[in-house]
């Protein structure tokens, strides 16, 4: 086993944030303004998927997948080079069709964001060097096609840049999870489909989930 490899209980988890548009290619195909500083949301862990099974939901003609890294957090999260932080893969559905009507409208996207099984993550997660996140990237299949890949060094916002605005607003728990934004090429899926998201360090991949949706 590697060593480097470590799992999370998810019994423990407090809290789940994910940043919006974090890749200016996703922000092109979504048609959207590129941010001024990082947009923060959370869903409840209740969304976190059981046995990788992702209930389509009854709600929603349109479901999309969102491929992301994962970061672990903890209350002295520290950005040194030197430190070291677990670092996963991760997938952020959501309810596209619902979530374009809530824009609209101006209403929250809860129900677009928040559904049953909406987020998946690894089972494993890498430990890296804040000095080595440079090597990291994310790759998401559909039905065994590449539809997504990006870098950490393509993010329009680093971690260091995402933790310093969220500790502006909440108190950071251990344990707390981080999803840091999706690249382009996020798309529909249908009952049957199965989506894979990949941690790879040096183009070589580290941790992994794999998902069917019902």
């Amino acid at each position: 086993m590697d060593t480097q490899l470590l799992q999370i209980n998810v019994k423990e988890i407090r809290n789940i944030y994910f940043v919006g548009r974090n890749y200016i290619e996703h922000v092109e195909e979504l048609h959207s303004q590129r941010p001024e500083h990082p947009l923060i949301f959370n869903k409840p862990v209740a969304t976190i998927a059981h046995d990788y099974k992702i209930p389509y939901p009854a709600h929603s003609t349109l479901l999309h997948f969102e491929g992301e890294m994962v970061f672990v957090l903890a209350q002295d999260s520290g950005m040194a080079k030197d430190s070291e932080m677990l670092v996963g893969s991760g997938i952020d559905f959501t309810a596209r069709d619902v979530q374009n009507i809530a824009k609209e409208k101006g209403l929250p996207w809860f129900e677009a964001k928040s559904f049953r099984g909406s987020t998946a993550i690894s089972n494993r997660f890498f430990k890296c060097r804040v000095a080595d996140f440079k090597h990291l990237s994310i790759q998401t299949t559909v039905n065994g096609k590449i539809r997504q890949k990006g870098s950490y060094p393509q993010k329009l916002f680093t971690l260091a840049d995402i933790l310093t605005h969220l500790k502006m607003v909440v108190d950071i728990v251990d344990g707390d999870l981080l999803f840091t934004g999706t690249p382009s090429g996020v798309g529909e899926v249908k009952r049957g489909d199965i989506i894979e998201a990949a941690l790879l360090f040096k183009n070589e991949i580290k941790t992994k989930l794999t998902c069917e949706v019902e």
